[in-house]
């Protein structure tokens, strides 16, 4: 027979004397395994098994509790875990509240900052190609640090020293402890705003602090630095700690230096070594210009040497000599070849004269010509009687007409 109804449980009850047994006897305690099926809700709370090789819980990890994780938990990942057993009354099973969780065998921050860079490089967040390169006369820098720490005094006394003409803006920033990564991004922000719009052109930003623990250095560690280090238009230097201190902030930024003031001697050239190097300068111009002036004093004085400068009309004077030869020897050619010519022309006219046909007519001779006087009549046969002729004498002409036609014997018909 079932027992008296009030010796009867409810689930709920049940499930309720449970957990009030279960939370009671395991209120605290450190457990180890793998996670499994890892999930993280929009809400924030995380939902992971651990397990080992001969069994499996259900855990639960809850926003207000893994703000603080610095590491991703990830399927596979062999962690310790801190918490409480507890009952979930809905499903009536038992799960393992999670209020801390360290990765095992590595400490969680140097697994976060594993993490981190295996993100970081995959976005391109350290590819050289991107980096710029730092000016070469810098006219404002910006250098967000402590300003009630050393490293900032130390680089603006090195500034001062080695560059004074550049003007030094200062942004403070705490550079160790919880939200000092966000002070740091927001100061990066803020001054590549103010660049952008003109308010505050800048050639360069400097990020920087003194030495310290891995502890001091984590702001520089952080995602939200690596982030606006990543976004800046200006050219950021990272000075943080000492050499062997390799951050974030340093594999991201545009130029790494070792020390702050390894920052200052980067981005700024010494005005005592420029100075030094100006007058090295100068004298070698002044050298070279001597130098110079010596080959030219030589030059001049083996040119002035010559006879063209010792006396200098003598030249002209040949010329003027040669000259008046050639004009000598122009006037007797030009004199022989008229004489020549002449004596040419004479002799034709000569022989002109001698055949000219007017000569023939001073001898007694005539000419008969057609009546218009423009032919020479050869023979008789041409004319017939009645027509005119024209008689040419060597004074005048006689106009006559032709009688008869009396022609050789072996021309008539």
């Amino acid at each position: 027979m079932p027992p008296p109804a009030s010796d009867i449980l409810t689930i709920s009850a049940l499930t309720t004397r449970i957990k009030e047994l279960v939370e009671e006897a395991f209120p605290q305690l450190w457990v180890s395994g793998e996670i499994s099926n890892f999930t993280k809700a929009s809400s924030g709370h995380m939902y992971f098994n651990l397990k080992d090789a001969g069994a499996t819980i259900a855990c639960t990890f809850f926003r207000g509790s893994n703000l603080r994780l610095k590491f991703s938990p990830r399927d596979g990942m062999e962690v310790l875990a801190r918490g409480r057993l507890s009952v979930y009354p809905p499903r009536g099973n038992y799960q393992f509240q999670v209020e801390e969780l360290q990765p095992k065998g590595i400490g969680a921050a140097d697994l976060a900052l594993r993490q981190l860079k295996e993100n970081l490089l995959k976005k391109g967040y350290f590819d050289p190609k991107r980096k710029r390169a730092l000016p070469r006369y810098p006219k404002r820098i910006a250098l967000i640090a402590s300003v009630t720490g050393a490293a900032i005094r130390d680089m603006i006394e090195l500034f001062a020293q080695r560059w004074p003409l550049a003007h030094i803006v200062v942004r403070h920033s705490r550079v160790q402890g919880d939200g000092a990564a966000d002070e740091i991004a927001n100061g990066v922000r803020m001054l590549n705003q103010m660049h952008r719009i003109g308010g505050l052109p800048l050639d360069a930003i400097v990020i920087g602090r003194g030495g310290g623990s891995s502890e001091d250095l984590w702001s520089f560690n952080e995602e939200v630095l690596a982030i606006a280090i990543f976004q800046s238009v200006v050219p950021v230097v990272s000075a943080v700690g000492h050499e062997t201190d390799v951050t974030i902030a340093d594999l991201v930024a545009d130029h790494r230096a070792e020390t702050p003031s390894a920052a200052v001697v980067a981005l700024s050239p010494d005005r005592r070594e420029m100075l030094a190097g100006i007058l090295n300068l100068n004298e070698r111009y002044r050298e070279a210009m001597m130098r110079k002036i010596d080959d030219g004093r030589q030059r001049l004085r083996q040119i002035s040497g010559r006879p063209a400068f010792r006396k200098p009309l003598q030249r002209i004077r040949d010329v003027e000599q040669k000259l008046d030869d050639w004009a000598a020897r122009l006037q007797r050619a030009a004199t022989r070849r008229c004489d020549r010519t002449r004596d040419k022309i004479a002799a034709a006219a000569e022989q002109l004269e001698t055949l000219s046909p007017l000569n023939v007519l001073k001898r007694g001779y005539s000419l008969t010509l057609t009546p218009d006087g423009e032919q020479v009549i050869r023979d008789a046969g041409t004319m017939k009687p009645g027509e005119q002729i024209i008689v040419q004498l060597n004074r005048g002409r006689l106009i006559g007409r032709v009688e008869s036609v009396e022609l050789p014997p072996t021309q008539e018909k």
